[in-house]
Formats: C-alpha cells, sequence, structure tokens
C-alpha cells in the first residue's frame, strides 16, 4: 500500500511539474494565488455558521472562479490543492467539468459547476461559432419535474458532484456519460447517471440512451436512497460496464418512500452498445469490484 501510495504521489508531481511548464511565471504567480482565495473561500462555502455567510462566499467563489478561468493558460492549471471542488477530464481531453456544492441550514444541497475547455483541442474543431471557453453551470434541479425524461442546457442543469467521465461515440456522435452525487436533502441522497453533449458547440444534459427495458429509454438515471445508507455506482474500465447497486424499501408498505430505501445486495450492469446502454438480463451475483 505505501508502494502504491508513493506511486500515486509521484504521478501527481509529475503531472503538475508537466502543466506548470506550460505556463509562463507571471500566470503561474496568478493561478496561484487565485487559487489561494479561491481555498478560502471554499473553507467559508462549507464551514461558516451563517447561511448568510455560506451563500455570500458561495458567490463571491463562483464569481472568482470564472475570472480565473478566463486567465490564458488556466486549463493546464490543476488547482489540486482546492480541496471544495471536484475536477475531472473527458478521457479526450476536451474539456475538464469542475463542479462543487453548498449546504443550506434546511440541509438541502445546492450545485455550482463549470465545463471549461481546452484550448487546444478547440483548435482541430472546424466550425467554431457558439463555442464558449467555458460553460457555467445553473442548478434547476428543483425545477426538473421529469428528471428521466428531460433533456437541459448548461443554464437549466440537475446539478450533482462528478466523480467519472466516460467516453462513447456512435455514428459521429459522443457522448459523455457522467457519474455523480448529490447530496439532496437531510432524508436521502442520490446518486446520477447523467450524458454530456455537444450540439453546435453547446452543451446538453440527457439524451434517450438509457435502456432499462422499460417502457421507453430513459434520457438518465437518478437512484435516490435513505441518507444513512451508500450505494454503489461505478464503471468498470476493464469489463466495459457500467455497474449499480439496486436501492429497495425495506418494507412493502414503504414503496414510493425513498428515505426509506437500502441498498439490497443485488447489482445490475449496463453495456453500451450501438449508441445505447443497455441493461443486461440477470443480476451480478455478490459483485466484487476489481
Amino acid at each position: 500500500m505505501k508502494k502504491i501510495a508513493f506511486l500515486i504521489i509521484l504521478f501527481t508531481s509529475i503531472l503538475r511539474i508537466a502543466h506548470a511548464q506550460q505556463l509562463d511565471s507571471l500566470t503561474l504567480d496568478t493561478l496561484h494565488d487565485a487559487e489561494i482565495r479561491l481555498t478560502g473561500l471554499g473553507e467559508q462555502m462549507i464551514r461558516a455558521e451563517k447561511e448568510e455567510d455560506r451563500f455570500t462566499s458561495a458567490y463571491i467563489f463562483l464569481k472568482t472562479m470564472s475570472r480565473t478561468l478566463k486567465t490564458k493558460g488556466s486549463y493546464n492549471y490543476l488547482f489540486d490543492s482546492l480541496k471544495s471542488v471536484s475536477i475531472i477530464y473527458s478521457p479526450d481531453n476536451m474539456f475538464r467539468i469542475i463542479t462543487w456544492n453548498l449546504v443550506t441550514k434546511e440541509e438541502k444541497f445546492h450545485y455550482y459547476g463549470v465545463i471549461q475547455m481546452n484550448p487546444l483541442m478547440v483548435k482541430k474543431i472546424k466550425d467554431t461559432s457558439n463555442l464558449r471557453t467555458f460553460y457555467p453551470l445553473i442548478d434547476r434541479a428543483e425545477k426538473i419535474k421529469n428528471p428521466l425524461d428531460t433533456t437541459v442546457n448548461n443554464e437549466f442543469w440537475y446539478g450533482a458532484t462528478y466523480y467519472k467521465i466516460i467516453l462513447n461515440s456512435y455514428k459521429e456522435k459522443t457522448y459523455y456519460t457522467l457519474l455523480g452525487w448529490n447530496g439532496n436533502t437531510k432524508m436521502t441522497n442520490k446518486k446520477v447517471v447523467d450524458v454530456l453533449y455537444f450540439e453546435k458547440n453547446k452543451p446538453y444534459f440527457g439524451a434517450p440512451i438509457f435502456d432499462l427495458k422499460k417502457k421507453k429509454n430513459f434520457k438518465r438515471l437518478v437512484f435516490e436512497f435513505g441518507n444513512s445508507a451508500s450505494m454503489l455506482l461505478r464503471y468498470e474500465e476493464k469489463k466495459k460496464i457500467l455497474v449499480y447497486e439496486n436501492v429497495s424499501p425495506t418494507r412493502v408498505q414503504d414503496y414510493g418512500h425513498p428515505e426509506t430505501y437500502l441498498p439490497d445486495g443485488s447489482y445490475d450492469f449496463l453495456i453500451f452498445k450501438n449508441g445505447i446502454w443497455e441493461k443486461q438480463p440477470g443480476m451480478l451475483k455478490d459483485f466484487k469490484m476489481e
């Protein structure tokens, strides 16, 4: 374990140096100063006792982040000491997504995010009309009445903290499947499987590519369960399967009350075929991640 930890630290250090070498000293200083400010605001956003102070910090954090991402070369800055956000890169390095959240006094989670495009990859795009350096993500989850069957843009986003991006292509269409967590309320948590794609250089979330053998395909998957539980949702790279743990009520009479839902120890899985994530017959018994 010590050897693995050492290799991870070494790899992270090498990656940081490689990215930093692409930036001049003035830009590095500017981004480093911004990172320090963002770190302080992030801590206030999480730890401030008053909700008003948390929201004020979140507002300033968002403005500071937006201003920072406009800095030339900012895509090559890792922000790896900024612990209050999740930063993940698309497998093709076309963009990265930065997401974070704020908890209200009612213990509801509100999400923030941004898609930052990779300038080097953007140069390969023939038609750059409508193309932006970055796209802010505005959380409107509470207003999305049917999340399983709704396509939205970045200004009407179903908020989540993302931890994985899966790249798939079919007939010149590129899909970025996103795995995320949503703290929701003091009663329930959610795991989210969304899909991001671009049309005319504009980002959209939600596409009918999830076939769970129901009447129609879903545009995203949302699993809601009791706040004390933990549900597995993960992509198995070697097997190329998307695995999720089933959640269900402990009693029949509790059906429809997600705060009672718990993982039941069974797993289903999806495989991407012909542009669709297809649920496979049968369950994975006693599934163990490799």
